[in-house]
């Protein structure tokens, strides 16, 4: 399911951290994936790859998530891929057929005597923030440039590759709930679901019992902690937007919540006092370049003070430097590649 070697996104890192492991990724895939194969899988045995094989081998993202596991005695693989994008990709067939034929390819050059290739199941789970449909197709046939009579005439030659997609934007609470999942396994699905909506708080209330049970489950400080950062970066709310939730929880999950937004707010002071500065210093040297251009040309265009104000501080380090040689204010501000 979705967290190239570091996480690219608040996103990936939640969603590898929870779905990491196979506990809660066997709750998930198995509300996912056929009835008839479900039965015949040993879940004991689902083994998640090392982040490095997928990324390094099959030139995917950290956050795709790939599954060894024993399939009626055979070894067989789960790939999972967790999209947030703004849209559908409409060519996600085709980059799961890549990312397969990956796979086969490594584990041909780790079993060269072997004479089978193992099944790979691809599964993409979609969470927009907004809540909006996957469109793609989910066929790779669906892809090719035919008409009906001529995809009629060639049958089976058309190829085909299938892959599973759980929309969880389009799946309410009480389906959710439906599926058996893990205390984690449901909470992080409804955190996807709600993030980065303007109710967030509100609509954790009927998370209570379940933040209570997770916390309580194995790694459920890790988990609280990291799907509480996750709603922290993804979601605008302030911290005292969530005091009528932590009312509701219990004083162990409320203690581990507020040291939780304590650390995000201290983060994000920091970060903003950085910001300040570096701000600050780059309004004070695109002052100084525009007193030092008045100073030597006249008086000062508009669009070269937008411009100026615009730049970096590298930009107007360079800047002030041909000052002494420059002859007019377009030598001052001309591109280093032009």
């Amino acid at each position: 399911m979705a967290m190239e070697g570091e996480p690219g996104s608040p996103h990936d890192a939640v969603c590898r951290h929870f779905f990491g492991s196979p506990e809660n990724a066997a709750s998930e895939l198995r509300a996912l994936l056929p009835e008839a194969f479900v039965a015949q899988v040993d879940w004991s045995t689902l083994t998640l790859m090392p982040s490095g094989f997928v990324s390094d081998h099959l030139k995917s993202r950290y956050g795709d998530l790939l599954f060894s596991v024993r399939v009626d005695g055979r070894l067989a693989f789960i790939y999972c891929l967790i999209e947030h994008q703004s849209r559908s990709d409409r060519w996600m067939a085709l980059r799961l057929t890549e990312y397969m034929v990956n796979i086969w390819r490594q584990y041909l050059r780790d079993n060269a005597e072997s004479e089978v290739l193992p099944m790979i199941v691809p599964l993409v789970v979609y969470a927009h923030p907004k809540g909006r449909r996957w469109r793609a197709a989910t066929d790779l046939s669906e892809l090719f440039a035919l008409s009906a009579e001529l995809r009629e005439s060639l049958g089976d030659l058309v190829p085909r590759m299938r892959y599973v997609v759980d929309d969880v934007g389009a799946v309410d609470l009480v389906e959710l709930r439906k599926r058996s999942l893990t205390p984690a396994a449901l909470v992080v699905l409804r955190a996807l679901q709600v993030a980065s909506r303007e109710d967030v708080v509100e609509s954790l209330y009927s998370l209570v019992d379940d933040l209570a049970a997770m916390y309580h489950g194995p790694n459920g400080q890790g988990y609280l902690t990291a799907v509480m950062t996750y709603i922290g970066c993804v979601s605008d709310v302030e911290p005292e937007r969530f005091d009528p939730l932590l009312d509701r929880l219990e004083p162990q999950v409320r203690e581990a919540v507020v040291t939780t937004l304590e650390k995000l707010v201290a983060k994000n002071v920091a970060r903003g006092e950085v910001r300040g500065e570096a701000r600050g210093e780059v309004r004070g040297k695109a002052d100084s370049l525009l007193r030092l251009l008045g100073c030597k040309f006249g008086d000062v265009p508009g669009s070269v003070s937008t411009r100026v104000r615009s730049a970096s501080i590298a930009e107007l380090d360079r800047w002030t430097e041909r000052i002494l040689t420059a002859t007019t204010i377009e030598e001052v501000l001309v591109r280093d590649d032009g």
